[in-house]
């Protein structure tokens, strides 16, 4: 279960909407809230201790105190996130200005060694209501499906995708499509049976084709506010459904992503 809620801040606008995020997640669960900041050699720790404190008062969390770290910003976050027993790493979106795009920012780095789930919040703080779960056969894939149905308030709806990858010029033989069928049933019963009874709504869906338009066209038709993946334990991006994908949709997330190993 998410009883713990880590936010890292950078002092940024993107780091105060996931702050939102992760102070709506902690009340709507329960969890306990912790939020970290790391200073580098210059910083200003009264300074951006004051910023931090008017941010959490802004979220009705003004008893919280922050953890102010100085060194570099990858690893301190990751030493605190397994320190402080987090369950959940929540994080802004990497700053537009980047030259750099997604590829070899904090946030990737943070990515390939993340212990815990990580949550990349965008989006304005609305409780989720659609979520969305890419599900192939991994772990790491049924982590994320698990750990965004604890995000989920009553009523809410989660949708888990499977991609039976083919060229969309072939139409995919219809015994090997219904067996497809019956395997990623089966998983998805299994999860289920692992859930927690919280009021959402789980249903799952098979499609075939290329991944990319298979995955663009299931945002499209739900609209989530959150959308789940996984990624391999070795900080490789899982290749059995979404390969570099997971990396375009991190430079440009269509909604909040939860990432898990």
């Amino acid at each position: 279960m998410v009883q713990h809620i880590l936010i890292a801040h950078d002092l940024s606008p993107e780091a105060d909407l996931a702050l939102r995020r992760a102070a709506q997640l902690a009340r709507q669960t329960g969890a306990r809230l912790s939020l970290l900041h790391v200073l580098d050699e210059h910083g200003d720790e009264l300074q951006a201790r004051s910023y931090l404190q008017t941010r959490l008062q802004e979220v009705a969390c003004s008893e919280l105190k922050p953890w102010i770290r100085r060194g570099r910003a990858v690893e301190e976050i990751l030493t605190q996130a397994t320190g402080l027993e987090a369950d959940l790493l929540v994080l802004g979106q990497h700053h537009r200005q980047s030259p750099q795009g997604f590829a070899g920012t904090t946030l990737e780095r943070i990515l390939l060694g993340c212990p815990i789930p990580l949550l990349l919040a965008i989006a304005p703080v609305q409780p989720y209501s659609q979520a969305l779960a890419a599900v192939d056969y991994s772990r790491c894939a049924s982590r994320a499906l698990q750990t965004t149905w604890q995000l989920l308030p009553p009523a809410a709806r989660l949708t888990a995708l499977n991609i039976h990858e083919v060229a969309e010029i072939h139409c995919p033989d219809a015994g090997e499509l219904a067996m497809q069928q019956e395997l990623f049933g089966q998983l998805i019963e299994d999860l289920g049976d692992e859930l927690d009874d919280n009021g959402a709504v789980l249903s799952s869906i098979l499609r075939y084709g290329e991944r990319s338009n298979c995955l663009d066209s299931a945002i499209a038709e739900f609209k989530p506010q959150l959308l789940a993946l996984g990624s391999h334990s070795r900080g490789e991006m899982s290749s059995a459904l979404l390969g570099s994908l997971t990396r375009q949709y991190l430079d440009q997330p269509p909604c909040d992503i939860l990432i898990a190993r």
